[in-house]
């Protein structure tokens, strides 16, 4: 069993990648083909197998027989991930296709995708094979197209969070007066407009923890470091139930609702 997930290179390995999206496509096929009633309680069954078996490998000391296996429980995890990823790809293509076909006002949109997938895979695929000027082109593409277009979109998102910031900056209670106040006192902390300001203020006085940037260091290190903890607690928290409740099958709405 080692030795099927060993590394493979030259033809062999594009053997193997066929072969499992062969198997991978038929044990798909079959699937489909489960009744209706019986397609739910299949998953409900492999989910809490899965995470029965992740939890006890965790939970008991190790060196036992579930840790042995945990190699290749990873293997048929990458597989598995690489399956739903094709999912996705199969889901836009689906999508967008039928856009391209009912020639609708986002028609354009779909071919820029189609012709911006098939680009830089084309291309990749090509600079990877080393064939001349392929590179360049893909450079295009990927450096001059979409690494602009991210640029731009993460731009776009500053303005965002300028428009949130004004809005939840509002002071309109004590809640807000000293989040206003601790907000503009680290940022006058971490330029040196805020030194400026405190400079006065002698470094061995009595008095020098009211300089800005002792002050902008304690709310950091202090008040925000504590707020900061009880968050990552509660999201742990809130992690756990969930994980919980889809591990026993007990979540409500969206898949777990609909007729597979």
């Amino acid at each position: 069993m080692k030795e099927l997930f060993t590394p493979k290179t030259g033809p062999i390995l594009w053997v193997y990648i066929f072969s499992a999206l062969l198997v991978g496509a038929f044990i798909l096929f079959c699937l489909t083909k489960v009744p209706k009633k019986l397609r739910k309680p299949v998953v409900v069954v492999i989910t809490f197998v899965a995470g029965l078996f992740l939890s006890l490998e965790f939970l008991i000391p190790h060196d036992n027989v579930l840790t042995e296996t945990m190699p290749l429980v990873s293997n048929w995890q990458l597989i598995i991930s690489c399956f739903t990823l094709f999912m996705g790809l199969g889901s836009l293509f689906y999508l967008h296709g039928r856009r391209v076909t009912r020639k609708n006002e986002n028609t354009f949109n779909s071919l820029g995708f189609f012709i911006g997938f098939f680009a830089i895979i084309i291309f990749g695929i090509l600079s990877d094979l080393n064939i001349k000027g392929s590179e360049a082109l893909y450079n295009v593409f990927f450096n001059g197209i979409y690494v602009s277009m991210a640029a731009s979109m993460f731009s776009l998102v500053a303005f965002y969070i300028v428009s949130a910031s004004f809005r939840a900056f509002r002071i309109r209670n004590a809640e807000t007066s000293i989040l206003f106040l601790s907000t503009a006192i680290i940022m006058l902390a971490l330029i040196p407009l805020g030194s400026a300001l405190t400079g006065f203020i002698p470094d061995e006085s009595a008095i020098s923890f009211l300089k800005l940037e002792n002050v902008g260091y304690w709310i950091l290190t202090s008040p925000n470091m504590a707020v900061q903890r009880a968050i990552a607690f509660g999201i742990g928290v809130g992690s756990m139930a969930t994980s919980l409740r889809i591990w026993l099958s007990l979540e409500r709405g969206s898949f777990y609702d609909k007729d597979l």
